[in-house]
């Protein structure tokens, strides 16, 4: 019971704070339309949609599975079979940040790469 108690109420909470918004919106554009300002104030404009920071994203995804399957085989090639220690997770580490220095080094030079492209 009390379950759908807190759902109900987390529905009604969404729901009114959805509902607010949009009616003080209207309200809001219906007076500055009254008093006289112009339609297209509400319009934006196209502008480019900034895919830098996905990318930056993606690249740094990418970068931790590359440094955790190299510091796996590292782990599992090297590591066991000269400390004898299989808790050590120091090729782990080594390995992620190196791999995730590298994706924001790529990303960077992506990046400045599209910069120069638009200029």
């Amino acid at each position: 019971m009390e379950v759908a108690v807190v759902f109900i109420s987390l529905f009604v909470g969404i729901f009114l704070s959805i509902y607010f918004y949009q009616v003080t919106r209207h309200r809001e554009r219906m007076s500055l339309i009254e008093n006289g300002a112009d339609a297209k104030l509400f319009q934006s404009d196209a502008r480019k949609k900034p895919y830098f920071f996905a990318m930056l994203l993606g690249i740094l995804f990418i970068s931790v599975a590359l440094g955790i399957g190299v510091g796996h085989a590292i782990h599992v090639n090297w590591v066991e079979d000269s400390f004898r220690n299989r808790d050590n997770p120091v090729a782990y580490f080594i390995s992620i940040f190196f791999f995730i220095g590298l994706g924001f080094m790529a990303a960077y030079m992506f990046h400045k790469k599209e910069l120069q492209k638009e200029n």
